[in-house]
């Protein structure tokens, strides 16, 4: 296109004109130029809240698992004078280590 225009550069009423063209359609450009660039800025804005999001959702998930690590009770530990159960006990007995 610019090729077009420049063919008749040694015509001296064109050369206003030619001007103008090229003037609008810089204009054109530069406003594409400064969509991409408001486009990619709000694009960068996104993927940062969201990456803070995840950030935010992992550390409460690990939290969690924390708390309920320190929170979960330890295994009761058994003392000699608990009572025994005797059916548990059957299969200690001498008779079974004599079959």
């Amino acid at each position: 296109m610019i090729n077009e225009l420049m063919q008749d550069d040694w015509d001296l009423e064109k050369i206003p004109r030619q001007q103008d063209e090229l003037k609008i359609k810089l204009l054109r450009a530069q406003s594409v130029v400064a969509e991409c660039k408001a486009g990619l800025a709000e694009l960068e804005r996104r993927l940062e809240r969201r990456a803070l999001t995840s950030l935010i959702d992992e550390r409460q998930r690990n939290s969690a698992a924390n708390n309920s690590i320190r929170n979960a009770r330890p295994p009761k530990s058994r003392s000699v004078d608990d009572p025994v159960d005797q059916d548990a006990a059957v299969a200690f007995s001498s008779r079974s280590w004599d079959r």
